[in-house]
């Protein structure tokens, strides 16, 4: 076994809550849990061998092989899982557009699940959403969701016309405070602040913008939406 390549067919959930998101939420695409002789025998080690045993998986202890495999230290356990397809199953779906940073890409999935997205669109974005980096940010909450790419907007809308499709721009006439929603619909944010502009969208008030950072724009956007399903 070797560290992770795009190329593989699967990936490596780092870290003891890590590899428990995968056990509860994609137990069938766990092939293998590996456990450190350091890891501390504690109630969440005792959960972990848990679903282990529920989901007829017997850890290994190999120390060398977590030291080979893991982009961090203090790393105690990897879940080995096989990358899975999905399809979108909801009627909101949250669109991510020309996303490229490991980074945003984790924490902006982790606060759509917190905010109760599971449908995640990626578009004109080639990033590899199974990036041990990018499943490190999102915090397992990858293993929540249904990810799937689309090259363009439009291609988006020729598979889901029906769909309403709210895109989030840098300045327009229609604030958020005064955004209601159709169902089915999307969401649609940049990672660029300035990527959607032109398009007839929403922006979010405030004197500058461009001093908050994408995690902090794209959850007071996703909180807003969630105040409205309440």
């Amino acid at each position: 076994m070797k560290r992770y390549d795009a190329s593989d067919r699967t990936s490596y959930a780092l870290g003891m809550s890590l590899s428990i998101e995968a056990l509860k939420h994609r137990p069938q695409d766990v092939k293998e849990v590996i456990l450190s002789d350091k890891a501390n025998k504690n109630s969440q080690l005792s959960y972990l061998l848990e679903l282990c045993g529920k989901n007829g998986i017997e850890p290994v202890y190999d120390d060398r092989m977590i030291e080979k495999l893991s982009l961090k230290e203090n790393c105690y356990c990897i879940a080995v899982f096989n990358k899975f397809n999905s399809d979108l199953s909801y009627d909101e779906h949250l669109l991510l557009y020309r996303f490229s940073d490991y980074g945003d890409l984790g924490t902006i999935i982790r606060s759509a699940v917190s905010f109760d997205f599971r449908d995640i669109v990626l578009i004109g974005s080639d990033i590899d959403y199974f990036d041990p980096r990018c499943i490190r940010a999102s915090m397992g909450s990858i293993f929540h969701c249904n990810i799937v790419r689309f090259v363009s907007i439009d291609e988006y809308r020729s598979s889901y016309p029906q769909f309403n499709v709210y895109p989030f721009v840098s300045d327009s006439g229609k604030e958020l405070d005064t955004l209601e929603l159709n169902r089915p619909y999307a969401i649609l944010i940049s990672q660029d602040y300035h990527g959607l502009d032109g398009l007839d969208g929403y922006y979010i008030e405030h004197r500058d913008l461009s001093d908050i950072s994408l995690s902090i724009r794209s959850s007071i956007i996703l909180q807003k939406v969630f105040s409205l399903k309440s």
